[in-house]
């Protein structure tokens, strides 16, 4: 047996001749890891005690006459430093990473006889997990990894069983909308902001209830597909991006894109703060919302947008085969791309009325997509020449597209596949607000 002190500890390393040796190592470790933290966490709870007693062990109370702190006895309900004193210790145990932790906590008592309750920073009351496991699940769960899968390596961890209901509970604690904390002042707000929904699948309940096979009454759920609405700053001189703000709504509507909007506009994205642009696509809910909403905020159409529309109206002849269609297509949306390529916008136009008359005789449909609200689709010129007269360069690439908030979707998409739907819309919630902290 090898003793190799530690500190005040000593680690206990198995024999080299046992056929485990390296599990048995890792075992006796592990052991040793849970009493250090035990200890860590005693040494910040008395911490936490001489900074409300105001005095270290074996110093006289008189020290700290006439002086008052946030805690008070549960008798006398006073809060004077002077009449309490040190209690002892009582143990609890605190379920970690590492496993299943022993700690001693310490009390404090009045000279009234009474229990000063002492609100650590350290443990919450009742706390039986502590942060590190808590993490550890919200960590698993934005993998994609199910309530029994993080169950099971729980439990392999503690030795114990944990509830599923116990995991619901931390993933549900993250159930709120995206919506800023504090208010935005000016000089903070970001001069473009992008706009753009994803849509998921939830369970909502129906009103009535069922019977399952031992006599449980249930809820029944109806699935129904909801957008989640979000809003993306972006600072043009950094080339900075956050996820400002989101919500569940009902739909992609004008009442849900408005209601939106106004949010945004009573958390300070106003133009006097600052805001200069808006970036969207041509959903008619969100165009009609912004003319409520932000009339005065010139409005950028993607160019991505309208460049996929263009591929879905353009019309192959019928004898072409897949790869040949592809060509065609590459090359008819890579001419149209070269517009908004332009150095100036009169120069977008000029490449837009030759490509019209280029492409008219063969492709009206696609033609009279590209006609619809093109002027839209140029708005980011005038707000670059704004900038410049400011002496500022702002990216085209930063202002005519909402790609950007597109490749942000990814993610979570890639983490709504996973769950296919949510039994709940809190869950939903839960997942978009942990999934939109990566970007804010």
């Amino acid at each position: 047996m090898t003793i190799v002190p530690i500190g005040n500890l000593f680690l206990q390393v198995p024999p080299s001749d046992t056929p485990r040796f390296a599990q048995e190592l890792c075992a006796v470790l592990e052991a040793q890891i849970r009493q250090v933290i035990g200890r860590c966490l005693e040494e910040v709870l008395e911490t936490e005690v001489e900074r409300w007693l105001g005095r270290k062990r074996h110093v006289r109370r008189r020290k700290t006459k006439g002086q008052r702190v946030e805690v008070r006895c549960s008798r006398c309900f006073s809060h004077e430093r002077q009449r309490f004193r040190r209690n002892g210790h009582y143990r609890r145990r605190l379920d970690t990473r590492w496993g299943r932790v022993g700690i001693d906590v310490p009390q404090v008592s009045c000279v009234c006889g009474g229990n000063v309750r002492l609100s650590f920073q350290t443990l919450r009351r009742g706390q039986r997990i502590w942060h590190d496991l808590e993490w550890d699940v919200l960590v698993n769960y934005e993998r994609g990894l199910s309530y029994r899968q993080i169950k099971s390596s729980w439990d392999q961890c503690l030795g114990s069983s944990v509830g599923l209901r116990t995991l619901n509970r931390r993933v549900l604690a993250l159930d709120r909308d995206g919506l800023p904390t504090r208010p935005w002042v000016k000089g903070e707000v970001p001069p473009v902001v992008r706009l753009d929904g994803i849509w998921i699948t939830v369970m909502f309940p129906t009103g009535k209830t069922r019977t399952d096979r031992i006599g449980r009454k249930r809820l029944v759920k109806q699935a129904k597909k909801v957008p989640i609405l979000a809003a993306q700053g972006v600072w043009p001189l950094s080339e900075n991006t956050s996820l400002l703000a989101w919500v569940r709504a009902d739909g992609e509507d004008t009442a849900s894109w408005q209601l939106f909007l106004e949010q945004l506009y009573e958390t300070g994205l106003t133009p006097q703060n600052g805001l200069t642009l808006l970036v969207a696509d041509g959903s008619p809910g969100l165009l009609a919302a912004r003319e409520n909403v932000y009339w005065t905020i010139p409005l950028q159409r993607c160019v991505f947008h309208k460049l996929r529309n263009l591929a879905q109206a353009l019309t192959l002849p019928a004898n072409l085969d897949r790869q040949a269609g592809r060509r065609q297509r590459t090359q008819f949306l890579r001419q149209a791309a070269r517009i908004w390529q332009a150095s100036t916008e009169t120069e977008a136009r000029q490449r837009y009325d030759a490509f019209c008359q280029q492409w008219q005789p063969e492709q009206p449909k696609a033609i009279r997509t590209l006609q619809n609200d093109f002027d839209a689709t140029l708005t980011f010129y005038a707000i670059q020449e704004q900038a410049a007269a400011r002496n500022e360069d702002w990216s085209a690439h930063l202002l005519r597209t909402t790609s950007p908030l597109e490749r942000t979707f990814r993610d979570f998409r890639r983490r709504y596949r996973l769950a296919v739907l949510f039994h709940s819309d809190a869950g939903a919630r839960s997942t978009t607000s942990q999934l939109a902290a990566r970007f804010s």
